[in-house]
């Protein structure tokens, strides 16, 4: 037999799909710390089928497949769908929300602006001082 490596979480009804193909999966029930440490790297192997996507149908896919992940964090969390939609809601209110016009090639910040550059800096952030 053939072995490949996964070390990734999978959806549920995989495993017995599988095993009807023939499939051997060997597999573990993670513990909830490290479950939620996986899904967290499951929305990144998601996001990036998103920008991947080639068209509406796939787009809408993979879509699907993020919010299926988020909804996973959240229940293993014990956040509610409620909050995250407040939370959502609260930013925009407050930060605006996603426009094509709102690209941002760069800023330049005074040199004295101490409490900007601060957040920039301070922060997991990509920005990089040029």
């Amino acid at each position: 037999m053939r072995k490949y490596t996964f070390n990734k979480l999978i959806r549920s009804k995989l495993p017995d799909r599988m095993a009807k193909e023939g499939v051997v999966v060997n597999s573990q029930k993670l513990e909830i710390e490290e479950y939620v440490v996986q899904l967290k790297q499951k929305i990144i192997e998601e996001a990036n089928e998103v920008s991947e996507a080639k068209s509406r149908e796939e787009l809408i896919t993979e879509l699907a497949d993020v919010l299926e992940v988020i909804y996973a964090i959240a229940e293993s969390t014990e956040i509610s769908q409620v909050e995250i939609e407040q939370a959502r809601i609260e930013k925009r209110e407050i930060n605006g929300y996603f426009k094509p016009e709102n690209y941002v090639h760069y800023i330049q910040v005074a040199h004295d602006n101490h409490k900007v550059i601060e957040y920039l800096e301070n922060k997991n952030r990509p920005y990089k001082f040029t």
